[in-house]
């Protein structure tokens, strides 16, 4: 492309955008994210310079035309015309893109429906797209989303209303405002089960990785697609509802089937037309013609902004002047001020407009509790004590309010001035022991026998710890109080927070009143009278006595009837503890009335615990910390963005640099540095426990000393956590952030000057914080692989010169965490497998021994999960095939012996005639002509330690003495060797038993009775595992799950050598069964086992040592 791109700079005034003229020769820096190798994003930041030669940019200039326009923090914002266009839909009248019937839309059975999109708002609702025109009952489907952001997809079997299907998704879209997203429905009109399913999906490319939206809905009774004559519409549905869309459209494909024939194929960017054109043609031949203001641009806003300066610049003549600007986004003034948050339970109250509130949090000086809502202060009456104003604590994380003076009483009188209504709550905060407090409300009675006044005690008495409740009234001269009831024990006479809430319900003549204590109702009951609203309520207190003691009281608010539950009450007054980290941003946000937007689902993010007093920023920090999200701004509007943790997870890239192309600027310069290691992390809750120390002990990055290890590196942090139990998970995964072994690439600079940059542009724009960027084919000392990297920020340079984006980077390896039924990762590792022999730079059979954990899926038990990528020693292999080092199936006939196994090594059979080992029926067999003679068959592996697994069965029920089937390890004839075996007795019990045979003596080492049944002819399962001095074994029914643990147990260090594996019978002296069978099926060496693998798949091919570590090279991770 030729320099420079064609740019806009436009200022908001006067209720709408107007052109300004800047000066090109002067550069524009934006700034965005995370500068540098920070850690927190500030406020976005740019720089230009005006052209004022006019004078109509000197806001200070009463003979401007822009005077009282402009000024401090003008709206600003900066859009590059270049690349491809997309279709913006500005949210008016039916905007959309059309295309008229055609023979691909005949879609009648399953359905798959892909949108690449960015909606101003996915909060909203929209409709996306639909085949959908109601006259003619034309209705096939429409897609939309609604206010929870949910989608909502509707089909028709017959094309009318009454037939129609609606189903939304279980969870909401998890994006921000703004952000571009691949979302999908499938409809799969025949499950199989009866029903049809819709699966929703959201992903980063139409063709790539899609991850559930929720979960799948099922609806009952099988369906269909209508084939109505009607097109399809992207955008606006009229005849389905008046929700235009509002956002860009990117790209539309639908598949007849799921996954199956491709129907439609609409990437705007692809189609070959020019901004502004009506109308273009997609990849399969449909013609897409705009509507109603929807258009095709390439117009990207690049920053929006405020313009906090106008400094006036001219030269030492005057004809030459301009305005230096630096705008910046709303953080810059979000975080100007330094008044710390009113607490939550204050903010809380304020946004559901009590009838009145008197917080009682005045000053140490103060004569009275002023209101929040402009009625009289509360005042202390003249007969006693005055409350020690800003003495008092009810929590630390409220504001201090007034404590009530040891050995006084008095009373505190409230008039809200508002006629409430005749349904009401009041609440009081309360902390400490205390002695006698009442709260008594007055309705609005006269005290006439035709307008009686009541009033309602709540008497709380710290001894004998209870609550009393009184209604008392007044008619004339004539006064009666009734007894309503007591709460024993109402466990609020400590030092900690409590919440009291009396509440009346006022139907027809009856009045329902209610007693919660910390949110939960406690008593209640009615009375038979219509209650009135609040007149006053009166606080008071008796602290005289030696038994008295401190007490706190605040926040006395009345409430109409239609106020907060007392739940939703205590909750704020607790700070909203157990808070999903965005639902704390959406609500402090929405409550300093500061547009802001959240991605990611609520379900995955860090539950916060009680929210404490700090500045609107430093509690967002806050927030992002503990949840280890990202609070940055949108770059095309002035809000703010919070992406959660979850949505940094095991992201597809969304640009691809391949280094060979030339498209990576210098600088480049990766470290390798021991900057952000932490292999010794604690975390703890704050004002909770603190976790165990998350400790890396082995490995290249752990604790030890280098060279095992690069020594400790220990942090600590203190987190807003709802729970304890959250603190060790959080040092876990802090722990496994900070022992990232790799290169850090921190900077990643782009020319757009250079052609094959500019080629990519498209996906440049595309590339925002938090997205992932992934850098292919590196030079070798860079290392083997593909990097990914996630974007935490940039600064982007735009000249009549230049255009170069410089992105700040970190690893995205450690982000990549385990997605259920995903191919590449949806696998867990092993615990730890080593090459059980050394390999050179040919071999394509690699031996493996699991160290740990479970072991590798074969080829036999999974053959669908092949192939996979493993890595060892740098090299990147892929495992096509995988058996135990041992495998026999016994597929064959042999008549005397045992012949070979399946996996090649050939039997060694001792014990009786050559007739007495056979293989037949899919079974190896033993057969025993005389009692205490046993028959062995053996395979030669040279292992010491084996992990070995077989299938047992006799032809009769033992007789006389027991029958016996085992497995053999570190087998060198048959007076030396280990065995595991199953005893058959005759009253048909199974022992497990461990036992050796060392020089001809034979020793029982280990035996456990199973509580299996031996019956003729049914398989037992038998597992025995010899490590080092360790003997264990197991049995269980195979069609029973594998027992969790061990049953027969033994350490011995007898036989130490290497030496053959295999199966031994015997019956026990006195046995009288005749020539009985014993039958083995499905031997498998379980550890090691042998991969079959193709070379070089990441271009490095070299030998490698026995012992050396292999893993996946996508491990399954378990995220926080």
């Amino acid at each position: 492309m030729s320099l420079p791109p064609p740019r806009t700079t436009e200022l908001y005034y006067g209720g709408a955008w107007h052109t300004a003229q800047a000066r090109e020769s002067s550069p524009v820096t934006i700034e965005r994210g995370v500068s540098a190798e920070g850690t927190i994003a500030g406020p976005s930041a740019a720089s230009q310079v005006l052209d004022n030669t006019s004078g109509d940019l000197s806001p200070r200039n009463p003979l401007s035309p822009l005077h009282g326009e402009i000024g401090r923090n003008t709206p600003w914002r900066f859009t590059v015309r270049a690349g491809s266009p997309r279709v913006v839909m500005p949210g008016i009248a039916d905007n959309a893109i059309t295309t008229p019937d055609h023979a691909t839309l005949t879609i009648t059975g399953d359905l798959d429906l892909r949108l690449d999109a960015a909606l101003d708002s996915w909060r909203e609702e929209m409709s996306l797209a639909g085949r959908y025109e109601s006259t003619g009952s034309q209705r096939s489907w429409v897609l939309r989303t609604n206010a929870d952001g949910q989608l909502y997809f509707r089909w028709s079997p017959d094309g009318l209303l009454a037939s129609a299907i609606t189903v939304t998704s279980t969870a909401p879209v998890p994006a921000h405002n703004g952000q571009r997203l691949c979302v999908r429905v499938t409809l799969d009109v025949d499950n199989g089960a009866g029903g049809s399913t819709v699966t929703f999906y959201t992903g980063q490319h139409l063709t790539g990785r899609w991850q559930s939206l929720g979960t799948p809905v099922t609806t009952a009774g099988t369906t269909s697609v209508f084939d109505g004559t009607e097109g399809i519409q992207i955008g606006s549905v009229p005849d389905f509802n008046a929700l235009c869309m509002r956002g860009s459209l990117y790209g539309m494909q639908l598949y007849n089937g799921i996954g199956g024939t491709l129907a439609v194929d609409l990437d705007v960017a692809a189609a070959g037309a020019d901004p502004g054109d009506p109308s273009f043609t997609d990849a399969t031949g449909l013609v897409w013609t705009t509507r109603d203001g929807a258009a095709l641009t390439n117009e990207h806003v690049r920053m929006a902004g405020e313009v906090p300066a106008w400094p006036p610049s001219r030269d030492l003549s005057g004809a030459d002047r301009t305005v230096p600007i630096n705008p910046a986004g709303i953080m810059r003034r979000l975080g100007a001020g330094k008044r710390p948050l009113d607490s939550a339970l204050r903010r809380y109250l304020i946004g559901n407009e009590p009838l009145e509130c008197w917080p009682l949090t005045d000053g140490t000086q103060a004569t009275h509790g002023a209101s929040l809502r402009g009625s009289a202060p509360a005042l202390a009456d003249g007969n006693g004590a005055q409350p020690l104003w800003g003495e008092g604590e009810v929590a630390d994380w409220i504001e201090p309010v007034m404590a009530c003076p040891l050995q006084t009483y008095g009373t505190l009188r409230a008039v809200p001035s508002a006629l409430g209504t005749a349904s009401w709550s009041v609440d009081l905060f309360r902390a400490g022991r205390g002695q006698n407090e009442w709260i008594e409300i007055n309705d609005r009675g006269a005290g006439t026998a035709a307008d009686p006044q009541t009033r309602w005690s709540v008497y709380c008495q710290t001894v004998p710890n209870q609550i009393l409740l009184f209604r008392q009234t007044w008619a004339d001269d004539t006064s009666s109080v009734a007894f309503l009831g007591d709460l024993l024990a109402p466990g609020i006479y400590d030092e900690r927070p409590h919440h009291l809430r009396f509440t009346t319900r006022v139907s027809g003549s009856n009045t329902f009143w209610e007693l919660y204590v910390d949110g939960e109702l406690k008593t209640l009951s009615v009375e038979a009278f219509a209650g009135k609203p609040i007149g006053h309520v009166d606080l008071l207190w008796d602290l005289e006595g030696s038994q008295a003691s401190d007490v706190s009281m605040g926040y006395l608010t009345c409430w109409n009837s239609s106020g907060p539950s007392a739940a939703d009450v205590y909750d704020a007054f607790h700070g909203f503890p157990g808070e999903p980290a965005g639902a704390r941003v959406l609500r402090l946000s929405g409550e300093h009335g500061v547009p802001v937007s959240v991605a990611g689902q609520e379900a995955a993010q860090t539950l916060l615990g009680t929210q404490i007093p700090g500045r609107y920023l430093e509690t967002l920090a806050t927030i992002a910390a503990s949840d280890l999200g990202v609070l940055f701004e949108r770059r095309d509007d002035r809000e703010l963005v919070y992406r959660a943790r979850s949505t940094l997870y095991s992201q597809d890239p969304v640009l691809t640099l391949d280094w060979p192309a030339g498209v990576i600027s210098e600088p480049f310069r990766p470290t390798d540095d021991d900057k952000n290691t932490e292999n010794d992390v604690a975390v703890t809750r704050e004002g909770g426990a603190t976790s165990p120390r998350a400790v890396l002990t082995t490995g290249r990055m752990s604790v030890q000393d280098p060279p095992a290890g690069v020594g400790r590196y220990d942090e600590d942090y203190t987190l807003s956590l709802a729970a304890d139990h959250q603190t060790g998970e959080h040092a876990e995964w802090r722990m496994h952030l900070g022992t990232f072994d790799g290169l850090r690439f921190t900077r990643i600079t782009l020319d757009l000057g250079n052609s094959r940059v500019y080629a990519m542009v498209d996906d440049i724009y595309r590339a925002d914080v938090g997205d992932v960027m992934r850098l292919t084919n590196l030079p070798d000392d860079y290392g083997p692989d593909d990097v990914d990297l996630i974007i935490r920020g940039y600064t982007e340079e735009i000249s009549d010169t230049t255009w170069t984006i410089t992105f700040n980077c970190s690893p995205a390896a450690p982000w990549q965490v385990g997605v259920v039924e995903d191919p590449l990762l949806g696998r867990a590792d092993t615990d730890g497998t080593v090459l059980a022999a050394a390999v050179d730079a040919s071999a394509t059979s690699w031996p493996v021994a699991v160290t740990a954990g479970p072991h590798w899926i074969t080829t036999a038990t999974h053959p669908s999960e092949f192939p996979f990528a493993v890595t060892a020693g740098g090299e990147q292999v892929t495992v096509t095939a995988l058996t135990g080092l041992v495998e026999d199936r016994f597929g064959r006939t042999v008549a005397s012996g045992w012949g070979t196994a399946d996996t090649g090594q050939a039997w060694l059979n001792e014990g009786g005639a050559a007739s007495d080992h056979s293989v037949a029926s899919g079974r190896g067999v033993h057969v025993i002509t005389a009692a205490a003679s046993s028959r062995r068959s053996s395979v030669d592996v040279g292992l010491v330690d084996v992990d070995v697994q077989v299938d047992i069965q006799t032809s009769a029920l033992a007789t006389g003495a027991a029958l016996t089937g085992a497995l053999m390890a570190r087998y060198t004839n048959g007076d030396n060797l280990y065995l595991a075996r199953l005893l058959f007795n005759t009253d048909q019990t199974v022992d497990v038993e461990i036992r050796k045979r060392v020089a001809g003596t034979e020793t029982g080492l280990a035996s456990f009775r199973t509580g299996l049944t031996h019956a003729a002819g049914t398989n037992l399962r038998l597992r025995f595992q010899v490590a080092s001095g360790s003997l264990r074994a197991r049995a269980w029914a195979p069609t029973a799950p594998e027992p969790p643990s061990w049953q027969a147990e033994a350490t011995d260090s007898a036989l130490a050598g290497a030496a053959s594996i295999g199966c031994r019978s015997i019956s026990i002296g006195g046995n009288t069964n005749v020539n009985p069978q014993v039958r083995y099926d499905g031997f498998v060496v379980l550890n090691p086992q042998v991969m079959t693998v193709t070379r070089s798949v990441n271009g490095i091919t070299k030998g490698h040592t026995v012992g050396t570590s292999l893993s996946l090279t996508h491990p399954m991770r378990a995220a926080l």
